[in-house]
Parts: structure tokens; sequence; C-alpha cells
């Protein structure tokens, strides 16, 4: 969180525009960043491989782009838990409010949260997963060769932290599962 931010492209440099105008507008504040998030609904990369994996027998991955696949369940309980902790007795506690990061432990690269997720759905033996240089799968805004994000306040502050991003997916596929 205190670490320099470096936003490539239109998308990126319009949210640090917009955490930066937050923090300046209130002083008790609450931002929280996150990455890489996917859900077994919606629209997400999560999703989208699982429908690849149905339609094609080879998935061509980005393979030099890293990061921290991050379950939205477990943001959306993190955020929660932070918030019943900042409102005790309903009472603001300011020295909690700030920026945060609120993602998995751990970092893949595309290929591997993709070979992952195949692994997971019981198609490694039918699809393969082939890692690709990001120049192979050009997108219209840049994207970071690393974009890995640390919960080291949200530990230190709260003492919360979210499980390592095997273990979100896991629990991704469970409650797929379950609401079936």
């Amino acid at each position: 969180e205190e670490s320099a931010t470096h936003p490539q492209g239109v998308y990126a440099t319009s949210k640090l525009a917009g955490e930066q105008a937050v923090a300046a507008g209130c002083a008790q504040h609450l931002i929280l960043r996150t990455a890489w998030l996917y859900s077994h609904r919606g629209k997400n990369f999560f999703k989208t491989m699982l429908r690849l994996a149905q339609e094609r027998t080879e998935l061509r991955v980005v393979n030099d782009q890293t990061g921290s696949p991050t379950y939205a369940r477990l943001v959306a309980e993190t955020t929660l838990a932070m918030l019943q902790q900042m409102y005790p007795g309903g009472r603001l506690q300011t020295a909690r409010c700030g920026l945060y990061h609120l993602a998995c432990g751990g970092s893949a690269t595309w290929y591997e949260f993709a070979s992952h997720i195949i692994r997971l759905a019981g198609l490694a033996g039918r699809v393969r997963v082939v890692p690709i240089p990001t120049r192979d799968y050009p997108t219209p805004a840049p994207r970071p060769a690393y974009s890995v994000l640390s919960g080291a306040k949200l530990q230190r502050v709260f003492g919360l932290r979210l499980p390592d991003w095997q273990m979100g997916l896991e629990q991704c596929f469970a409650d797929r599962t379950a609401d079936r």
C-alpha cells in the first residue's frame, strides 16, 4: 500500500486518480485494492477458461504476467470483517482508515492460474494449456508484468489475511458445485 504506483494506461491512471480524490476529500476513508478478481458467477477469467475448455482442446494463455488471483467471495467476507472491526459499538476507529490490499496470498501467472482451473475441473486430460508470451496476446490496455499485492498492512492493522490463491480457487469450485 505504501509502494509507489506506476499506472499503465488510461484505466489504471483513472483508478489511481479516483483513489487520490477519495483520500484528499475525506480523511476517514477506506480504499480497497484487489486484483485478478474472479468468481463462479458473472464474466471473468475463471468462467472464460471453463467455457473455452468446453469448446477447445488447447488454450493458449499468457505466462509472463504475474499476479494474485483473488476469489470475489473472499474479498466480500474480508471487507465485512474489516467494517465490523472499524465500527465496534457503532463508533468509527479512525486509526484503521486508509488504503488496503485485498488479494489472495501467493502469486501465479495467467498460465498457472488457467492450468490450475483446468486441473480442478477435471479437464487436464482433454484440454492442453499452452504458455505464451504477452506479445502473442495483444490487448487494448497495457498490462503490468508483475501486479502481486501484499496483504501485510491488512494483517498488521486488522489481523486478517486472505488465503493463498489455490485455496481460494478450491473454494470457488466448491461454491460453484453447491450452487448447481
